[in-house]
């Protein structure tokens, strides 16, 4: 990127000296240098190994789970992962209950139909069995009686349904 205008000259940083180039074997200086460089290397090495232990311990006094990771890691998957479980165990048609519901109903409501017709055609038909004996089951029986407790059931809902419908009270009201 070019610049315009006036450009003011930027002080130059100071680099850090590099070290001097090893000697090509053979002319090197004497052996103690290498061995007293070898020795300061060698502490230096010590000394930053001590420090990074020390520092190591002391995280470890204020905080004994500083280098868990694995346990961090695991708890972060684990907090991804436990609400889709809940999720699927919780998961629930929305719509399949009032289906089933309504099914059940219109059955329901069919079978107090077909009972009914029935009624109708044994009446009709009374005048040619009359001298015959009737026979009712127990199961028809609490079949009927279950219908009748029903049908009661629905006509009650229905009235319930008319006094709390708002639309019919406000009208009576006018």
């Amino acid at each position: 990127m070019k610049k315009y205008g006036l450009l003011l000259r930027q002080p130059q940083q100071k680099k850090p000296p590099r070290p001097p180039l090893p000697t090509a074997l053979g002319f090197g200086e004497e052996e103690e240098d290498d061995v007293e460089k070898e020795i300061s290397r060698q502490a230096a090495k010590k000394k930053s190994l001590k420090d990074i232990e020390d520092s190591h311990k002391k995280a470890l006094e204020e905080d004994p789970s500083v280098f868990d990771y694995d346990g961090v890691y695991d708890e972060m998957k684990q907090k991804i992962a436990q609400p889709k479980a809940l999720d699927r165990q919780k998961r629930e048609s929305k719509y399949i209950k009032t289906l089933m519901g309504k099914a059940e109903e219109r059955k329901r409501q069919h079978d107090v139909i077909f009972e009914k017709n029935l009624a109708k055609e044994r009446i009709k038909d009374d005048h040619l069995f009359a001298d015959k004996d009737k026979f009712v089951t127990a199961a028809y029986k609490r079949k009927l009686a279950e219908q009748e407790k029903w049908m009661e059931e629905e006509r009650l809902r229905e009235l319930r349904e008319e006094k709390e419908d708002v639309c019919i009270a406000f009208l009576l009201l006018i």
